[in-house]
């Protein structure tokens, strides 16, 4: 028996209403989703901000301490060079190649160079001058010129 057209489009409009109900779950589903995709978007890229901060943070901190123990091994060169000992020789004694003690006296000589600019520049200004160490090199003599001058005296 053939069902009566009203019958069929009442079936119809039932079928398309669960069918309606079927996307509209779908569709809150991918809502849902899509949300929690952008917000991990965005808490992936603060996370990768983060990050890149802290490692040029730490490279910056590797930078002033690779350049201060630098220094310091460029002042104990110096002293080592004081006892009248060649380059070479020093360079042997302290464990090293020879380029690598000429590099360590190059960082000395600049940390030494910068300290007095800064100095100078704060003598002329009359700003305080900013502190940072240099290397100790231990126990040096003062030095006496022979010729009865003053002396220069080198400050740590």
């Amino acid at each position: 028996m053939a069902k009566r057209k009203s019958a069929a489009q009442v079936e119809a409009r039932s079928k398309a209403r669960q069918l309606q109900a079927q996307f509209a779950v779908l569709e809150e589903t991918r809502l849902e989703t899509a949300t929690k995709a952008i917000a991990l978007q965005k808490d992936l890229a603060e996370f990768d901000a983060e990050t890149e901060r802290l490692v040029t943070e730490l490279r910056a901190k590797r930078e002033r301490r690779q350049s201060e123990m630098q220094a310091q091994l460029g002042a104990l060169a110096e002293e080592m060079l004081e006892t009248k000992v060649s380059a070479s020789e020093a360079a042997a004694r302290m464990g090293m190649p020879l380029a690598e003690l000429r590099a360590a006296r190059k960082a000395f000589n600049d940390a030494v160079r910068a300290r007095a600019d800064s100095a100078s520049t704060a003598a002329r200004d009359g700003t305080p001058v900013p502190a940072f160490p240099l290397p100790p090199t231990g126990a040096v003599p003062p030095a006496e010129p022979g010729d009865g001058s003053a002396a220069a005296a080198v400050l740590p």
